[in-house]
């Protein structure tokens, strides 16, 4: 009786092993094909994904060499890059001088200064007007021809905004802008509100908030993820913009940096690459939509770690350092994807 018992236990284990793998029908016979599970070897459904990787190219030639596009006498902390419509005239912002530049052909010039105005990023809305994010005053707007610079909205639900820091235009006669005032890792106070600045009278809309430090901030090509630098977390956040739809998506950390302090500025590609001026690092880390690291642009030899504001215009990386207040600049094989 006990052989026997132990004799079907043998049978009922090999019939079992030729199910597993599959040896009573070599040639499959199912209906998935050729490169389904059950044409696979057990050993090769166990081994890991091949890793991600980019061409050596894919952002910018290994070749290519960063220059000195202008020194901004007398800068503190220049910021927010934008070159105007007209697209050769580079505008500056100072918001430790409390200063305006304008650049023409490398020669940088003061052309405002208010002691009252702490103005940091800008992005042009129209021909002229510069649309200001400004840490003292909230936003405001700057007439590049008659060097008027006004309050525009300095308030939500009547309480006064933190500081804001940067913006991003989303091509349907809107902002999506940061307010970080002095928020920190342990005090996540800091949101990101959404304006609609071509409306008689401007509405504003909260789109997230808990944020430690929001800074840099840009919109994915199609304009459904907002990519927002939490300085304090060394990383970067995707939020689905006003535009995204339904949908389960929900704030979420995209991608982390090492070293130096944290993402300052940030732009995109019309690849949707992300860019980040990684500040006290003294490099621009590249991510792809994905959250992978397409490449890491190191600054040249001598140039300072405060890599602060950057932007693509006319095949250059433009990048802000302003520890020497030099913006520098250097060939890439990607266009700009912001509006």
């Amino acid at each position: 009786m006990k052989k026997r018992r132990s004799l079907l236990c043998v049978l009922a284990l090999c019939l079992g092993l030729l199910f597993l793998f599959g040896c009573s029908n070599p040639s499959g016979g199912g209906t998935e094909g050729p490169g389904s599970p059950e044409d696979t070897p057990a050993a090769d459904l166990m081994s890991p994904a091949d890793p991600v990787t980019f061409p050596s190219d894919a952002i910018r030639s290994p070749a290519a060499k960063w220059e000195q596009y202008c020194h901004i006498e007398g800068g503190v902390f220049i910021e927010g890059l934008n070159f105007a419509p007209d697209r050769t005239t580079l505008w500056v912002i100072d918001p430790a001088a409390h200063n305006i530049y304008r650049v023409v052909d490398g020669e940088a010039e003061t052309v405002f200064h208010d002691e009252t105005c702490m103005p940091n990023g800008a992005k042009f809305i129209d021909e002229t007007t510069l649309l200001i994010t400004d840490r003292a005053r909230g936003l405001c707007k700057f007439d590049t021809e008659t060097l008027e610079y006004t309050d525009f909205v300095t308030s939500f639900n009547g309480v006064n905004f933190l500081g804001p820091n940067d913006l991003v235009l989303d091509g349907q006669g809107g902002a999506y802008f940061t307010d970080p005032g002095s928020s920190t890792y342990t005090n996540p106070n800091g949101s990101v509100y959404y304006v609609n600045y071509s409306a008689e009278t401007p509405a504003l809309q909260i789109v997230e908030t808990g944020i430690a430090y929001p800074n840099g901030i840009t919109l994915s090509p199609d304009g459904t993820m907002l990519y927002v630098a939490e300085f304090n977390s060394n990383s970067i956040l995707c939020v689905p913009s006003l535009t995204y739809g339904s949908g389960p998506v929900t704030t979420y950390l995209l991608g982390s940096m090492s070293g130096g302090h944290g993402p300052d500025g940030l732009t995109i590609d019309t690849e949707g690459n992300i860019y980040a001026a990684h500040l006290e690092a003294g490099e621009v880390v590249v991510f792809s939509p994905g959250g992978y690291v397409v490449d890491t642009i190191r600054m040249p030899a001598g140039a300072g770690i405060f890599t602060d504001n950057l932007i693509l215009h006319d095949g250059y990386l433009y990048v802000c350092e302003f520890g020497q207040s030099i913006v520098w600049r250097i060939p890439v094989n990607t266009s700009g994807g912001e509006v």
